[in-house]
């Protein structure tokens, strides 16, 4: 268990989700746990927990070691503001903001703070979140491997260089959203095809959930997987020259590259 006092600046989905995870598998006790949020009515969830609350940024500063910044991009100016004057150099600093640099945190607090800059996904609510984890200047081993071991309860983690923390964002964080619409075309085509609406969509969800395991799991290319379940004039590869046709592909490989633009305009921005 770990000893640390953990704060968390934002109640939204991710740090929700991390605090239920760090509490499901006993990874700090609650009594070490501080939440805030601006928005009283979100912080009852937390109290039933015996986790400390707070409407103001300062207690949380105060009495963690730890804090987790999980706020909208469009909200990190202010919290950092608030964080300013009570920060110190001892304290360590993970940032969820989608965008935001670890330098451009370390210049608003005018202060050398440590910080690490993470980018999990939505997954992470059933312990299957993928997050991209990168370490500004000033963070030691020690801290890494903290912020790793919380990330590790509720999914999977990766190292990455910052330069690369807005492509992690527009593939993994903003990925669930992809694969959920191809979920969504894998039931209205059952649906086309004779299906009920709800025999459709248990049969696209366990399939899109076994094929992804397959594929982690699996030693083979994504290539041979394919190759796997397409037969030359079989049923399948009718249906891959329509989305060949399409450029689904394609589409998703667009969609990536705009969302990681969108993360590098929200840097902009938040300046």
């Amino acid at each position: 268990m770990l000893t640390q006092k953990i704060g968390f600046i934002g109640t939204g989905r991710m740090g929700k989700a991390l605090i239920e995870g760090i509490l499901k598998k006993k990874l700090v006790p609650s009594q070490n746990l501080w939440v805030c949020d601006k928005i009283e009515g979100k912080l009852s969830f937390f109290t039933k927990y015996g986790i400390k609350t707070s409407l103001r940024i300062k207690p949380v500063v105060k009495n963690t070691e730890v804090i987790f910044i999980a706020v909208k991009p469009q909200d990190i100016l202010q919290v950092l503001e608030d964080l300013k004057s009570g920060i110190r150099t001892s304290q360590l600093i993970v940032s969820i903001a989608a965008g935001i640099t670890t330098s451009y945190i370390i210049k608003k607090l005018g202060k050398k703070i440590p910080v690490i800059r993470i980018m999990p996904n939505i997954a992470l609510l059933v312990e299957e979140g993928m997050a991209g984890i990168s370490a500004g200047k000033g963070v030691n081993l020690e801290q890494k491997r903290l912020v790793r071991k919380i990330l590790g309860a509720v999914g999977e983690v990766i190292d990455v260089p910052e330069s690369q923390q807005d492509a992690v964002t527009g593939l993994s964080g903003s990925g669930p959203a992809y694969i959920y619409t191809v979920i969504q075309g894998l039931i209205q085509g059952g649906v086309k095809a004779g299906l009920s609406q709800e025999a459709a969509s248990k049969l696209a969800i366990q399939t899109a959930l076994g094929a992804a395991k397959l594929a982690k799991e699996s030693k083979s290319s994504l290539e041979e997987l394919r190759e796997a379940v397409t037969s030359p004039g079989g049923t399948t590869i009718e249906g891959l020259k329509v989305l060949e046709k399409k450029g689904l592909e394609d589409c998703l490989a667009e969609a990536v590259v705009k969302a990681s633009r969108r993360a590098r305009e929200l840097r902009k921005e938040a300046n």
